[in-house]
């Protein structure tokens, strides 16, 4: 028996055109998602490769654009039922999650575990391949295969640290809703002076009808603030209302939301970050402020599906925010737990801000930091900044950090499993 989940999925497309219709009529905006000519692939190809993915019958295909140059990968494993049967059990495996110490071992890493063997097996194992060796490549996800994690597909690998290579291991994996968009997040980035003054921070505000608190997202707050000296202090408590972060934005090169977020997708004008009160920032308003921002960090937020009734991987906050203005956005495909968010938060800045990292290859750098180093390994590490002074982490924050760690079997790798470190992902330039 089919979801009714997926029917609806596939029945919101229609809905989904009038909403981008409706965003077309915004002045400025009448490109936004309009269908690419082959002269705006071959330019947005120019740097990394395009990889263009979709499920069909009797087999999927990869497209993979470099240049003028595009290579057909046949995937006769990715069809439109297999697909559906794949992302069903995803969302229904989401739809119970809660994080927490008590998701490890649970359905939901039975179902990251097997679904990310499957993207490998099914659509990434063949595309790695036919990449040659290629160091990167940016990810057009067609229909269904938006909603899934395809830079954590992995293969049994007996020489890795977790007996398992993952995607981004191969390759720095990007994603974009096509080719235009892509050509617009590089102008954003090349017109966007970083200043170290210029950062917006919000952290977890009290709302009226509170959710899980955000437990330790002052501590990757902090780290953010390291990279950035002089910037103003983070917007939190009842000051956090929309009127506040909007003032704040349009001063802004960069913006850290350790706050959470809804991804209203049936009706993505209304997807929105969640501030204090009632206050929100939705998509429908940051379409209208022009931003002009090198990055938006969404932490801890559910700011790429699933995690909604009816998903859908063209409209949402961070493809949103990439026409408001902003070159490149990390979200999440699933709430994350607060621990290994914080520790993968201060990581990226510090290998962004302090190391000199792209912010797409700080974040995949992150990722398998946190992943791979051992609970002793990650103290060490901690103690030796401190002994250092090293402006990357606030003493507050290394404190937090090695409070529970130092608990722990230093020879284990707490946060080897998908939940932990997976979710995360980078869209845009």
């Amino acid at each position: 028996m089919t979801d009714p989940t997926v029917d609806e999925i596939r029945r919101a497309r229609d809905e989904l055109d009038q909403v981008i219709e409706e965003i077309q009529r915004v002045p400025g905006f009448e490109t936004f998602l309009a269908t690419p000519t082959m002269d705006d692939v071959a330019a947005a190809a120019d740097q990394d490769p395009l990889v263009y993915l979709t499920a069909a019958e009797p087999g999927g295909l990869a497209l993979i654009v470099s240049g003028g140059d595009v290579t057909h990968v046949p995937l006769d494993g990715l069809t439109t039922a297999a697909l559906s049967d794949v992302t069903s059990e995803f969302l229904s495996a989401h739809a119970v999650y809660r994080p927490g110490p008590e998701a490890e071992g649970s359905a939901w890493e039975d179902c990251l575990a097997k679904t990310s063997a499957w993207l490998y097996d099914e659509v990434m194992g063949p595309v790695v391949t036919a990449l040659d060796g290629r160091s990167s490549a940016v990810l057009v996800a067609g229909g269904l295969l938006g909603l899934l994690p395809i830079h954590a597909a992995r293969t049994a690998d007996g020489t890795r640290p977790t007996g398992y290579r993952y995607v981004l291991d191969d390759v720095e994996v990007s994603y974009i809703p096509n080719a235009r968009a892509l050509t617009a997040a590089r102008s954003n980035v090349e017109r966007t002076p970083i200043r170290d003054d210029r950062l917006v921070t919000v952290i977890d505000p009290p709302r009226d009808r509170p959710g899980r608190p955000l437990t330790r997202s002052q501590v990757e707050v902090e780290a953010a603030v390291a990279g950035f000296p002089g910037s103003a202090p983070p917007i939190t408590g009842s000051a956090a209302t929309a009127d506040a972060v909007r003032t704040a934005l349009e001063q802004a090169d960069v913006a850290h939301f350790a706050c959470h977020g809804i991804a209203e997708l049936g009706s993505p004008l209304d997807s929105r970050i969640l501030l204090a009160g009632t206050d929100d920032l939705r998509l429908r308003d940051l379409l209208t402020m022009r931003l002009r921002l090198r990055l938006a960090v969404l932490s801890a937020c559910e700011t790429l599906p699933p995690g909604t009734d009816l998903p859908d991987e063209v409209v949402s906050l961070p493809t949103g925010l990439l026409q408001a203005g902003v070159g490149g956005v990390v979200a999440s495909m699933w709430e994350v737990p607060d621990r290994p968010t914080a520790m993968l938060m201060v990581e990226f800045h510090r290998l962004w801000r302090h190391e000199g990292c792209a912010p797409v290859t700080a974040l995949r750098r992150a990722q398998q930091w946190l992943r791979d180093t051992t609970n002793g390994e990650k103290v060490e590490a901690y103690r030796q900044a401190l002994d250092a002074g090293a402006g990357w982490l606030p003493p507050r924050a290394a404190d937090d950090l090695m409070l529970v760690l130092q608990f722990l079997p230093p020879d284990r790798r707490e946060q080897d499993t998908l939940g932990s470190w997976g979710a995360f992902a980078y869209v845009g330039a």
